[in-house]
């Protein structure tokens, strides 16, 4: 099961994000987006294939963080392997681009 963290601090964004091994999804939001509202569920139900982290992040709350990673719109959706963002999804999301890439990342060998 996909564990979604709820981002809550600068700090604990360099955490995650500095001690991923495997493929992370980073979900941009705000509490103003209505797309976001729908699209939120649909990402859940994805995940729930892969053990991957999601962490959602208040775009609004974090303008630094949306900022590093140049986010212009939300929903954006952005997977990260080994450091590096290996696909971004941004308001019209292709939801089997994502779980081809997940899935792609998951038989990568270690």
């Amino acid at each position: 099961m996909n564990p979604t963290i709820i981002l809550s601090s600068q700090e604990q964004f360099n955490s995650l994000f500095e001690n991923q091994a495997e493929a992370l999804v980073l979900y941009f939001t705000t509490t103003t987006c209505n797309v976001c509202k729908s699209i939120f569920p649909k990402l859940e139900e994805l995940m729930q294939g892969y053990t991957n982290p999601t962490i959602k992040i208040d775009a609004e709350m974090f303008p630094d963080i949306a900022g590093q990673h140049l986010i212009f719109t939300v929903p954006t959706i952005l997977v990260f392997f080994e450091g590096k963002e290996v696909l971004r999804e941004s308001r019209f999301i292709d939801f089997a681009k994502i779980d081809r890439m997940l899935d792609i990342l998951k038989t990568e060998p270690q």
